[in-house]
């Protein structure tokens, strides 16, 4: 029986060539796109969660409360928390200190180069689970010269040599032997480094993080087994206030299996974070699936009507509709596995495409449990959806009318047909809106004047004679070529992460407590980065009192209670006092999502670790020159490494660019998914409606009037999608918006020229079978059966 089956699906689908390919390729393109979403997915989900003891793995974060009701959320801490607290609370199993990235040069036998890594106590690499391939875990950190390397770094380094016991020599100056070797860190792990150094060197190096006020690194804690954490977070949660007076930090902890989805937080409570993406993403792969099952569901009940007689005879020698509807699910089952085995083919081509769009180093490892399991889901998910409703139809036929000839495609086939077909180009619609405006707010990122010009900006740390001598390489540089200005800060001004509560001024409560955002600058800053004055004047390099002074933002002036006049105002920060000299006009120094916050810029020149180079627009390249030939003349042992400003701000937004090119890929997908239904269902409708179009033809019926008597059914069906996909998608974007401070509106035009695309791409769709007919001569169509 079931072979018998097989042989039928298999000649139905040779019988029907035009609409089995268009099920097939429709399919096939949807469990393409659902497999590699779900793929993406899976591994977003999948982040951190390799770490054997991951179920007892946090990080501590801190929520600071300020004076006007506003909690920010840090995962920054104190360095001397971890080994204070590991030796406190019995809860506590291992505890370490891991510091932000540290870029540092290394440099062996003539190999020099620049490494990212991390300073971390010795627990970590017992903590977290990066397998030794050389070296002893338990004793891989415990010396104060000793470093741990990737195995990448490893064969950079030292090539097929062992690199046990070999020195690396770090800024010129300080030497560390190899002690062990870790496997290279997967993709989905949020903690990435090339090396680790002992945390013992960086807590000699930077005396300020004695300090329990101050917050730089980050502390992770292992708790014991059978440990409840919200009991120990309860006894932990003020742990702060034990060191310092007037504290306005409440401690928690939050999962390591959390941290990468779950990163965003708002007055203190968890707010989502990549998370939301993973579901938006997960959502759309359904929809794209949906659409192709669509398809099929259209196209397999439009050609009931040729299998009727065959339903009718089974019935008559005892067929029952169980038996019917599990044979047309079986032939659904067989459409789809040819549809799943294009799709896989069609997968293994795209997907490193699909990783360089992504950013990820995803495989089809179809050895892997998981990604079995992910597409056998996608393929019973599609038979089922796609082959249940058309098996219910034909499965139901009325042998009597069936072979009388009386079968008439009922009306409610029909209306449940336009209704699906409303359905996928609403969806489509939605996803074209969605695409738009993903990409205006991205262009918008990309283009926003954000209130200093960053365009032919270069920046380099500074090294070896350079921060010394910055004043006499400054004057020099400003002699080459290309150079237009010169100046120095602490820190990228589109990315200031320092901030602090320890400003006082006159009239200021002494209770209150404000957080401001803070740089140090050197005199030319404001000039060289055209940033513009709303009152008072830049940093002079001719005033000797400017060297205690500051300039704030407009947002930090009123803060400060001073929207007008706040020039010559005493202001104290930690324990300089100075003068306000200048109010800047706000700009953006970190991310779109949120507002200006207040800003101090403190005059430090020699707590500056940045240099900031503006080039003149004509002479790039030369500039390029002047600098580089310079640097080689006060830091000959270090590379001239530098980067554009404007690159670094592209990047910050980098994964959202990457998530739009998704989305872009997922529209054009689900809109070629859908006008392949369309082609289809155009083909079926202009086939049943030939004699008709023969008769109006000989009629005297032009060939324009009998294009758009062909076209109207599916213009209307495509105008309804668009009053329901139009809002739908105002909506979803409107909503997905609010996530940034500053952003583009949706707009009228934006949902006019969704509806205007699909129903172009529509009407182009089934133009082919309505000129078809319509040029056919008359007497072949009176001819038709």
């Amino acid at each position: 029986m079931i072979k018998n089956y097989l042989l039928i699906a298999v000649r139905n689908i040779f019988r029907n060539k035009m609409f089995s390919t268009v099920n097939i390729l429709g399919l096939a393109f949807g469990m393409c796109s659902a497999l590699l979403i779900f793929l993406w997915v899976n591994d977003e989900l999948e982040y951190d969660h390799f770490h054997a003891n991951v179920d007892r793995l946090y990080r501590v974060m801190e929520n600071q409360k300020y004076s006007d009701g506003r909690i920010y959320t840090f995962a920054s801490t104190p360095g001397p928390m971890a080994p204070f607290i590991k030796e406190k609370y019995p809860e506590i199993e291992k505890a370490t200190r891991f510091t932000w990235e540290v870029n540092n040069l290394f440099q062996v036998d003539g190999k020099i180069f620049y490494e990212e890594g991390r300073y971390a106590d010795q627990d970590f690499v017992e903590m977290f689970s990066f397998p030794f391939l050389k070296g002893k875990q338990t004793a891989a950190l415990k010396d104060k010269n000793s470093i741990v390397i990737t195995e990448s770094m490893a064969k950079k380094y030292f090539g097929d040599e062992e690199p046990l016991g070999k020195v690396l020599l770090m800024n010129t100056k300080l030497s560390f032997t190899v002690t062990g070797v870790i496997k290279d860190l997967p993709k989905n792990s949020s903690l990435q480094f090339a090396y680790l150094l002992p945390f013992e060197v960086f807590w000699d190096e930077n005396t300020w993080l004695h300090e329990w006020g101050n917050n730089n690194i980050r502390t992770y804690i292992q708790l014991k087994e059978g440990t409840n954490r919200e009991n120990f977070a309860a006894k932990f949660k003020d742990e702060i206030g034990a060191h310092q007076e007037q504290n306005n930090v409440a401690l928690f902890i939050q999962p390591l299996a959390e941290a990468y989805l779950y990163g965003d937080f708002e007055n203190g409570q968890q707010a989502g974070g990549r998370i939301e993406y993973v579901q938006i993403f997960f959502v759309v792969a359904i929809f794209v699936l949906f659409i192709a099952c669509i398809n099929f569901m259209n196209l397999s009940t439009a050609q009931a009507t040729k299998r009727a007689k065959e339903v009718g005879l089974r019935k008559v020698i005892g067929a029952v509709p169980s038996q019917l509807f599990k044979q047309f699910m079986g032939e659904s089952f067989v459409t789809v596995c040819l549809s799943a085995a294009i799709a896989l083919m069609i997968s293994l081509l795209l997907i490193p495409v699909f990783n360089e769009i992504t950013g990820k180093a995803l495989s089809l490892n179809l050895l892997d449990g998981r990604i079995i399991l992910i597409f056998g889901a996608i393929i019973l998910f599609t038979s089922f959806v796609a082959g249940s409703y058309p098996a219910l139809v034909i499965s139901e036929f009325k042998p009597v009318q069936v072979l009388k000839g009386q079968l008439k495609s009922g009306s409610k086939a029909a209306t449940f047909r336009k209704v699906l077909v409303v359905v996928q180009f609403s969806m489509s619609i939605i996803l074209i809106i969605s695409t738009t405006v993903v990409f205006r707010q991205m262009n918008f990122m990309q283009n926003r004047d954000i209130g200093f010009d960053r365009t032919n900006v270069i920046y380099v740390w500074m090294e070896g004679d350079v921060r010394p001598k910055l004043e006499t390489f400054r004057n020099q540089l400003m002699t080459k070529a290309g150079i237009e200005s010169v100046t120095s800060a602490s820190q990228l001004p589109i990315d200031i992460g320092n901030s602090t509560v320890g400003v006082n001024w006159e009239g200021k409560d002494p209770n209150e407590k404000i957080l401001f955002s803070n740089i140090n600058v050197d005199f030319e800053f404001i000039q060289t980065m055209k940033m513009t004055m709303k009152d008072g004047r830049p940093f002079d390099r001719t005033r000797v009192t400017d060297t205690a002074n500051y300039i704030v933002n407009e947002k930090a002036a009123e803060k400060m209670g001073f929207k007008e006049g706040a020039t010559d105002q005493d202001l104290t920060m930690w324990d300089r006092k100075g003068k306000i000299v200048g109010v800047v006009k706000d700009f953006n120094f970190g991310s779109l999502h949120t507002a200006v916050d207040p800003l101090i810029l403190r005059m430090d020149v020699k707590e500056t670790y940045c240099l900031l180079v503006r080039l003149k627009p004509q002479e790039v390249e030369a500039g390029l020159r002047s600098t580089e030939d310079l640097w080689k003349a006060y830091a000959p042992g270090y590379p001239f490494k530098y980067t554009f400003l404007n690159q670094n701000w592209e990047d910050f937004y980098k994964p959202e660019a990457q998530r739009g090119k998704v989305f872009n890929t997922l529209a054009i997908l689900s809109i070629f998914i859908s006008c392949l239904g369309l082609f289809g269902l155009s083909a079926f409708s202009a086939e049943r409606r030939t004699k008709e179009l023969g008769i109006r033809k000989a009629l005297g019926a032009s060939m324009s009037s009998l294009v758009q008597l062909m076209g109207r059914e599916f213009t209307v069906l495509v105008a309804i999608a668009a009053c329901v996909g139009c809002p739908a998608g105002w909506y979803i974007m409107t909503q997905w918006l609010s996530n940034y401070a500053y952003h583009v509106d949706v707009g009228f035009v934006t949902l006019i020229l969704a509806a205007i695309i699909c129903l172009a791409i529509s009407l182009i769709t089934i133009s082919y079978h309505s000129f078809k007919v319509a040029a056919n001569d008359p007497v072949k169509s009176l001819r038709y059966e």
